[in-house]
């Protein structure tokens, strides 16, 4: 199954998250800006900043790149992929760091304080991650924890149980229920020629009965949620509540989405050979609502 990629809804939902933040300034100082996650989800942040010294303090994803040529810094440890916005290759909540000419970044699961330039434009690597600004000539030194918060400890609990890169892989199922007529799939024809077709109600279906690597059939699971809600409470049942409660609602509108499914509240266009839910814009924009509140709530972890 190929999917459909929501460039539009990507667009309005980082300019939601982005309109939600403030900005920091250089200060007009030669030393580095202090940047923050939460801070360099605003575009006007990073412009501001263009090709001026700044330093962030994080931790790199282990899919980064053998070489060392350069990293992805995450806000929290012990995490494989970076975030995207759902069904999308851009980069959310990670930020690409580049090493200084002749230097090689080596691998540490330590938080590591990084130090280069902003630099903008329209970036795709070599793993098809796709990012409109990157931190350049860069180095790194390992953070001393013991000049860290106290937040730390819950930091290392999320990190280790998984749960926040589980959550976030919830995403991308949340959105196939919101979407699924935006999905495509494709066959080869009698010519050898494959030819991409959008996603029928019963395609839809089978997909999250489907256990394969492409199929929702564990997500699909009344279990599901309940699940994650359960692991997250389990890391801390006191400081979590806003994230157990995103899950609540995400639960709450994967169920309201499956029911619009299964009631055929769609429209089918002969000429176009698509389907279109009854409740697209509404669906969509519940779902980004409840994107941007997980988005916002994951910048807040900051070393």
């Amino acid at each position: 199954m190929k999917k459909s990629r929501k460039s539009l809804a990507a667009l309005l939902l980082l300019a939601l998250i982005a309109g939600t933040l403030s900005g920091c300034g250089s200060g007009g100082s030669a030393e580095p800006a202090k940047l923050s996650f939460a801070e360099s989800a605003s575009i006007e942040t990073i412009q501001a900043l263009k090709g001026k010294p700044v330093t962030l303090t994080g931790y790199m994803a282990t899919l980064s790149p053998l070489s060392g040529e350069y990293i992805y810094l995450m806000n929290l440890p012990y995490q494989s992929c970076p975030f995207c916005v759902p069904n999308t290759q851009q980069l959310a909540n990670t930020m690409a760091v580049y090493a200084a000419k002749g230097t090689k970044f080596e691998f540490t699961d330590r938080p590591v304080r990084i130090t280069g330039k902003i630099e903008l434009g329209s970036f795709t690597d070599e793993y098809g991650y796709e990012y409109n600004y990157r931190i350049v000539d860069a180095k790194y030194e390992i953070v001393d924890l013991s000049q860290v918060s106290g937040a730390y400890a819950l930091y290392q609990s999320l990190a280790e149980d998984g749960v926040i890169a589980d959550v976030n892989a919830m995403f991308d199922y949340l959105l196939f229920t919101c979407q699924w007529t935006d999905y495509q799939s494709s066959y080869v024809d009698d010519n050898g020629i494959q030819v991409p077709y959008y996603l029928y109600p019963g395609d839809a279906e089978n997909l999250l009965q489907d256990t394969g690597a492409y199929g929702y059939a564990a997500q699909a699971d009344p279990d599901y949620f309940p699940g994650l809600i359960a692991r997250v409470n389990a890391v801390d049942g006191t400081q979590l509540t806003e994230l157990a409660e995103i899950l609540a609602d995400s639960a709450e509108l994967e169920a309201y989405a499956r029911g619009q499914l299964a009631q055929g509240a769609y429209t089918y266009d002969e000429a176009a050979d698509k389907y279109t839910l009854n409740d697209d814009q509404n669906l969509l924009n519940r779902f980004n609502d409840i994107y941007a509140r997980f988005s916002q709530w994951l910048t807040r972890y900051q070393l």
